[in-house]
């Protein structure tokens, strides 16, 4: 409770104030003003930021959903096969081959064979694991010779005036693009010891990729 006294004080204070044509409210000084501002616009570029991290990391996310991959780029997937080929055939061939997804056993014990020059076409239900399979092919969680190359085309192609091999290579060079981008930015963030880099790297290595990168 305020004090009679400190009251009668406050109230003659005013008046004196009152009759200078004062206001006893402190007046806003450039500097104050200045240093709202400045925090103002601090805010807003960290709210800025904030949304395009925000935006890179749901990107990363999503792409880790299509590529069905955990946040630590593991695949979801599970296969076991034999290469019965000869390594330096450009014929395919793995026996006792399986494809498990999320504890779901798509196929079993089963021959996988793909022949230079053939062209392959997927048949199924949906839900059945084509896509599955095809992603599991481009990881190459089969064992298929490193010399031979994969491209994965993700998602349905956009109408375009590319033949279908044009399209897919470059398809490749954009997410090439992408890892070095992406490989770029974690290690400035997170530094050499970045658990992330060790799966760009190996991605990046791959001999596909090393193809497109050499430029031939």
């Amino acid at each position: 409770m305020v004090s009679a006294s400190k009251a009668k004080r406050d109230a003659e204070k005013a008046a004196r104030a009152a009759a200078a044509g004062k206001d006893l409210k402190p007046k806003k000084t450039l500097a104050s003003k200045a240093s709202r501002a400045a925090s103002q616009a601090n805010s807003n570029n960290t709210s800025a930021a904030s949304s395009v991290n925000g935006d890179d990391e749901v990107d990363a996310k999503l792409m880790k959903l299509k590529l069905q991959e955990d946040e630590d780029g593991i695949s979801d997937r599970v296969t076991t096969g034999v290469l019965a080929s000869l390594t330096a055939s450009r014929d395919i061939k793995i026996t006792s081959a399986s494809l498990v997804f999320h504890g779901k056993v798509l196929f079993n014990d089963t021959t996988i064979e793909i022949n230079f020059g053939r062209r392959y076409g997927l048949l199924g239900e949906n839900g059945c694991g084509k896509s599955t399979l095809l992603k599991a092919l481009a990881a190459r969680e089969f064992p298929i010779p490193e010399h031979v190359d994969i491209y994965l085309l993700n998602e349905p192609a956009d109408p375009t005036e590319y033949s279908a091999l044009e399209y897919v290579v470059k398809q490749a060079e954009q997410e090439l693009a992408r890892l070095e981008k992406l490989a770029e930015d974690t290690l400035e963030r997170d530094g050499h010891e970045s658990p992330e880099l060790d799966h760009l790297y190996e991605v990046y290595d791959r001999p596909s990729v090393r193809l497109l990168h050499s430029g031939r």
